[in-house]
C-alpha cells in the first residue's frame, strides 16, 4: 500500500474516529446512568466467580496432593466448587436482562434524536441520502454504536478479573504471571496498527449495503415506471451489479474482522499454551502445588478471553466511528454531539392559545443561500373567516411563504403576529390547534385510510364524519369496499390523485385548526368537485384559509389575491381589481383559465 493510499484513507475518518467514538458511546451511557451502572456491576461479578473458583481448586488439589492448608474439608470444598460454577449462570441471567434493557435504550436514544432532528429542525431538510439508506442507518449504524459500548461493559469485568487474577497469580510466580499479561499488550498494538484497516473495510461495506437498499427502495416505490419502460431487465442487472460489489466488500470486512477476531483468540492461546508450559516445569521442580497449576490453568484459560474482548473493543471503535460518521450526515445543523444528547427540552410554546382573529406577516424574507430564490419582504394580513389566495409563475416565492408562516424554512427578516402578538417560534406554534396544512403532493402511509386519517389521534366518529365531508370524501369512501379500513398503499398508491388530496385534507380538517394553509391541495379535482371544496370549506365555521391555487374557483371566492413575482408582492387586490389594475395578473388570469377550459 502506498503512502499515498494511506493518506486518502485517513483523510476518510471521522473527527469521531479519533476519540469522538468514546465521546458519544460515554454520552449514551450517561443518558442512561443506572442502567450502565447495572451493567457494570453485573458484568463484574459475572467475570470475578471464575476468580473464586480457582481458589477453591486451588484447595481441592492441594488437600488430594497432601498440601493442605488448615482450613475446611474436602466435601465442603467441592460443594462450594459447585456453587461457584452455578453462580455464574444466575448472575448471567441477570446481567443479560439488564444488558437488553440498556441496549434497547441506547438504540432508541439514537433513533430518536436522528429522526427528531430530520422531523423537526428548522429550513427545507432533504435526506443526505436515499430513504433505503436511511433506514440502513436508523437500523444497522445504531446497532454498530451500540456493539461498541457492549465491549466496554465485557471488558469491564474481564479487566477487574484479569487485575485480581495476575495479582494472585503474581504473589504465587511473578515471572509466569507477566508471561500471562504478554498476549494483551500484543493484541493492542495489533490492533491499533490495523485500525485504518478496519475503518476503511468498515466504510466500504456499510456505503455498499446502503446502495443495495437505496435501490431497493426506489425500486419498489417505482414499479408502476419501470413496468411502462418495462426495463426490468435493466433494473435487475443494475441491483445485480450493486449486489456484487455489496458481496465484495462484505467479504473482505467479515474476513478483515474474522482474522483480527482469530489473531486475538490464538494469542490468548498461545499465552496459555506458554504458561501451561513454564507452570508444568515448575511442577515438576517442586516449586508448585498441583492446586498452584490448577489455579494458572483455570486463571490463564479465562484470562485468554481478554485479548479477543480487547481486539474487538479496537475494532468496533472503528467501526462505530463509521457508523456514527453516517449518522450525524443527517444532523445536519445540529449541535455537537447532538446524536447521543440527552432527551432535548421541548421547545417552548406560547403561553396564549387564544382563537385566530387576525394574522400578520411583515416584511418576511427567506432566502435560499445557493439560488438567492425565495421571498423578499412579503407581508399579508389574514382576517378570521377569510380566503386569502397566492398567486404567480413558477417559482415566485407562493411555497416558500406557506412553509415560512409554518416554520419549515428559516426567517432572514421580519415577524408573524398572531392576534398582535408575536409568534417567537412558528415551527412549534403552527400546529394544530392553531394551525394545518395541506401540501400538493401529500404523502400517506401504507396503512388503512381511518389511520391515515387519525394518525394517532382519538377515533371520534362524529368529526371523523364531519372531516370526511368537508373533504368532499363520502362518496368516494361509499364505493371502497373495505371504507375507512382500505389499505392505501405505499404512498396513497391505490388512490387517484384527487383521493389522495381529499384524504389529506380530511386529515387537516380532522384537526379542526383556525388557520388552514392549503398549497395548491385542490389541484387534482375536477371542477365540480373543487366547487363543492371550496363552498363547504368556506361555508360556516369561520374557517381562516391562506391557498396557494391556480384555479379560477379559488380566485372567485377570495378576499384577496397576492400576486408574487420574483419573491415579492407584486400586487394584491380582489379578482375584480387585479383584472382592472395589473397586466401580470390579466395574464395569470387568462393561462388560469385557458387552462380550465382546456380540461
Amino acid at each position: 500500500m502506498t503512502a499515498t493510499t494511506d493518506s486518502a484513507r485517513a483523510e476518510t475518518l471521522d473527527p469521531a474516529g479519533q476519540g469522538g467514538a468514546w465521546r458519544h458511546g460515554w454520552g449514551l451511557a450517561r443518558a442512561h446512568p443506572w442502567l450502565f451502572t447495572a451493567n457494570i456491576a453485573g458484568y463484574i461479578v459475572f467475570y470475578s466467580l471464575p476468580l473464586l473458583g480457582g481458589l477453591f481448586m486451588r484447595a481441592v488439589f492441594d488437600r488430594l496432593g497432601g498440601h493442605a492448608r488448615a482450613g475446611l474439608d474436602l466435601w465442603t470444598l467441592v460443594g462450594l466448587l459447585l456453587g461457584a460454577q452455578l453462580l455464574p449462570q444466575l448472575v448471567l441471567f441477570g446481567a443479560s436482562a439488564a444488558w437488553f434493557a440498556f441496549a434497547y435504550a441506547m438504540e432508541g436514544m439514537l433513533r430518536r434524536n436522528l429522526l427528531g432532528h430530520l422531523v423537526a429542525a428548522p429550513g427545507p431538510k432533504s435526506l443526505p441520502a436515499s430513504v433505503g439508506d436511511m433506514v440502513s442507518r436508523f437500523r444497522d449504524d445504531a446497532l454498530a454504536i451500540v456493539w461498541f459500548v457492549e465491549a466496554w461493559v465485557d471488558l469491564s469485568g474481564l479487566i477487574v478479573f484479569t487485575i485480581v487474577s495476575l495479582t494472585i497469580m503474581a504473589s504465587i510466580s511473578p515471572a509466569i504471571a507477566a508471561v500471562a499479561a504478554v498476549p494483551m499488550v500484543l493484541i493492542v498494538i495489533l490492533t491499533n496498527h490495523l485500525a485504518l484497516r478496519i475503518h476503511h473495510y468498515r466504510r466500504l461495506n456499510r456505503e455498499a449495503t446502503a446502495r443495495v437498499t437505496g435501490f431497493l427502495g426506489e425500486t419498489f416505490g417505482a414499479v408502476q415506471a419501470i413496468q411502462v419502460a418495462s426495463a426490468e431487465h435493466r433494473i435487475l442487472s443494475r441491483l445485480t451489479a450493486l449486489n456484487d460489489t455489496r458481496r465484495k466488500a462484505a467479504v473482505a470486512d467479515q474476513i478483515f474482522n474474522v482474522m483480527l477476531d482469530t489473531v486475538s483468540n490464538n494469542m490468548g492461546r498461545i499465552g496459555l499454551g506458554l504458561v501451561l508450559l513454564i507452570s508444568a516445569g515448575a511442577l515438576r521442580q517442586g516449586a508448585f502445588t498441583v492446586g498452584d497449576f490448577t489455579l494458572f490453568v483455570a486463571y490463564t484459560g479465562f484470562a485468554s478471553v481478554g485479548p479477543q474482548w480487547i481486539g474487538r473493543l479496537m475494532a468496533r471503535r472503528r467501526t462505530a466511528a463509521v457508523s456514527i460518521g453516517r449518522m450525524e450526515a443527517g444532523l445536519e445543523g445540529a449541535a455537537p454531539y447532538a446524536l447521543t444528547a440527552p432527551r432535548p427540552t421541548p421547545p417552548p410554546i406560547a403561553d396564549y392559545n387564544d382563537p385566530l382573529d387576525v394574522l400578520q406577516a411583515r416584511g418576511l424574507t427567506s432566502l435560499y443561500s445557493d439560488t438567492r430564490r425565495g421571498i423578499e419582504d412579503v407581508s399579508l394580513t389574514l382576517r378570521r373567516g377569510g380566503l386569502t389566495v397566492v398567486a404567480g409563475e413558477v417559482g415566485a416565492g407562493k411555497t416558500t411563504l406557506i412553509k415560512a408562516l409554518l416554520g419549515l424554512v428559516p426567517l432572514q427578516g421580519g415577524e408573524i403576529l398572531w392576534n398582535g402578538r408575536p409568534v417567537a417560534d412558528p415551527a412549534t406554534f403552527m400546529i394544530p390547534p392553531h394551525c394545518a396544512y395541506t401540501a400538493q403532493a401529500p404523502r400517506l402511509f401504507s396503512e388503512s385510510l381511518r389511520d391515515n386519517l387519525l394518525m394517532g389521534i382519538d377515533d371520534d366518529g362524529a368529526a371523523l364524519a364531519r372531516a370526511i365531508r368537508l373533504a368532499i370524501l363520502e362518496d368516494d369512501l361509499a364505493e371502497m369496499e373495505k371504507g375507512l379500513e382500505t389499505i392505501v398503499g405505499t404512498r396513497g398508491v391505490t388512490l387517484s390523485g384527487g383521493q389522495l388530496q381529499r384524504a389529506a385534507a380530511a386529515r387537516m380538517f380532522l384537526r379542526e385548526p383556525d388557520l388552514i394553509l392549503l398549497d395548491d391541495a385542490s389541484s387534482a379535482l375536477d371542477v365540480r368537485t373543487e366547487r363543492l371544496f371550496w363552498q363547504r370549506l368556506l361555508d360556516g365555521g369561520g374557517r381562516t384559509c391562506l391557498a396557494v391555487s391556480h384555479r379560477p374557483e379559488a380566485y372567485r371566492r377570495a378576499d384577496e389575491i397576492i400576486l408574487l413575482s420574483h419573491g415579492r408582492v407584486a400586487a394584491r387586490g380582489t379578482l375584480e381589481s387585479l383584472l382592472e389594475t395589473s397586466a401580470d395578473f390579466r395574464q395569470t388570469w387568462r393561462d388560469i383559465t385557458l387552462a380550465g377550459e382546456a380540461r
